[in-house]
């Protein structure tokens, strides 16, 4: 991932597994370059029934090259896809904030192709995560993307969920067709923080970088600009398999005793923190 803080997610028993995971801390940033991020902090609900929901995708270099989630509104072998695709993440802990303080999602969307993407999505956040709970949530905004700049290209976008604070809260995205010809909407770099707080572009310019080798089962932490204070590793279950205090820019760390699989980084900073998924084998 590039960055999860948002960190948006991912019914059932398994879902309630894979939330012990990732619960976080603000700041929360999701970018989604991790292929298993899906599988992990985010839930989905195919809720036309139709089989297609919100995926993973690696853009080639002629679309931007970008990781990022994407929903269809229109396929060759069966043309328009009458689409009502939701995701949503894990729990959110915002229980020690207080409505004074200004908590805001940030998000980066757009529609694939310029000329087709008049698409509607909603962005919600709320107590709960039925789809009841959201769409009754006050904290909600709907819009279409060409509407907001988003042609082609990946525009911000924000949503204040300030009123929420004192509560564990869930967020979701969901694409509902629109009856005109469209075709691929996109989800990136989520982030939930307190406005002031450490957000992706500042988390880009620290250089933070990680490296595993499946060949010696070492994964090297880089951090040049900003000394890690302390690791720590989660399985999907939620246990600490690693636990690490720290105070250097660069650590290796033996994974040889973890069994293959997905796992949750936390990488501890003095003010700020840094979750990442990543797969061993």
């Amino acid at each position: 991932m590039k960055k999860l803080l948002l960190i948006i997610a991912i019914i059932g028993a398994s879902n309630g597994l894979y939330s012990q995971s990732c619960d976080e801390s603000l700041p929360i940033l999701e970018d989604f370059d991790d292929s298993n991020v899906v599988n992990v902090c985010w839930n989905l609900m195919d809720q036309d029934g139709d089989g297609a929901n919100w995926r993973w995708r690696e853009y080639g270099s002629t679309y931007g090259g970008y990781k990022c989630l994407v929903s269809d509104e229109y396929a060759a072998a069966v043309g328009n896809i009458n689409a009502d695709n939701w995701i949503y993440s894990y729990g959110i802990d915002l229980t020690s904030y207080s409505p004074s303080e200004d908590i805001e999602i940030s998000y980066k969307v757009r529609g694939e192709l310029v000329n087709f993407s008049h698409i509607n999505y909603s962005v919600y956040a709320a107590t709960g995560n039925q789809i009841s709970a959201f769409e009754s949530s006050p904290t909600q905004r709907s819009e279409y993307v060409d509407e907001v700049g988003g042609e082609g290209v990946f525009v911000t976008r924000t949503l204040n969920i300030s009123a929420l604070a004192g509560n564990t809260i869930y967020i979701a995205f969901r694409h509902q067709y629109t009856p005109v010809d469209n075709y691929i909407i996109n989800i990136d770099d989520v982030e939930v923080k307190i406005n002031g707080t450490l957000g992706i572009d500042d988390l880009d310019q620290d250089s933070f970088k990680h490296y595993y080798n499946a060949n010696t089962d070492f994964l090297k932490i880089d951090s040049p600009n900003t000394p890690m204070s302390a690791v720590q590793i989660y399985n999907v279950l939620g246990q600490s398999v690693l636990n690490k205090k720290l105070n250097q820019n660069e650590e290796l760390l033996n994974l040889s005793t973890l069994v293959d699989g997905v796992y949750i980084m936390r990488v501890r900073f003095d003010n700020f923190e840094k979750t990442i998924k990543f797969l061993k084998h």
